[in-house]
């Protein structure tokens, strides 16, 4: 290899290492979401069978480098628990549906440590529920599958009074819903074909 490829190739090199990564738009694909708690007669689990999430991703070498975005809304009707209607209602009341018709949140920010193929993930982001707004934490793990979607676990506890939350109750207060709640999300989530449109709408 003469000096004049040597010196072209490691310039190849060189831009290659130093290109920009591409931030792309994410969306559910599939979603396996919970709300769990507990009651004064026995322990309770809801169904989130209605979810929407958009998010941008920054993906390098099949490892999530970084979350620029993430925004959830999930429906309060399309919350659906086993014991039936009587208890999605009561759960609907707690959330001031009619009000307040889906809960929401936003991410702020995000650090993430990436090993061994998988990427864990400390974020912060604005949580409203029934009206009122808070900061919260969460805490999961990112993987990209080999199909390029990406897989998010994560798992919440929350007290429903820090969002001025009445507690739902039957049988006249005789029954007494637990006022900690913890939110399990499994979500995979697949590019947008919004990518593709703003792909095409770039200046060659």
């Amino acid at each position: 290899m003469n000096r004049s490829t040597k010196t072209g190739l490691l310039l190849t090199i060189a831009l290659l290492s130093i290109a920009p990564l591409y931030a792309q738009e994410y969306i559910v694909k599939t979603s396996v979401s919970t709300i769990q708690g507990t009651s004064s007669l026995h322990d309770w689990e809801s169904e989130i069978s209605q979810l929407t999430c958009k998010s941008t991703l920054i993906i390098e070498n099949n490892i999530v480098k970084s979350i620029k975005s993430a925004d959830v809304t999930i429906p309060v009707t399309g919350i659906k628990s086993s014991h039936g209607k009587i208890m999605d209602n009561k759960t609907y009341d707690a959330f001031l549906y009619e009000k307040n018709p889906n809960i929401t949140f936003q991410l702020t920010a995000a650090q993430l440590n990436s090993a061994a193929g998988k990427t864990t993930f400390e974020g912060t982001g604005m949580l409203q529920m029934a009206g009122v707004t808070k900061s919260v934490k969460v805490n999961g793990l990112a993987t990209v599958l080999p199909n390029g979607d990406v897989q998010f676990t994560l798992s919440k506890k929350l007290n429903m009074t820090e969002f001025k939350m009445k507690q739902p109750t039957a049988m006249m207060g005789a029954i007494t819903v637990g006022a900690d709640v913890t939110i399990t999300f499994n979500l995979t989530l697949t590019p947008s074909p919004a990518n593709q449109q703003a792909k095409h709408n770039q200046p060659n």
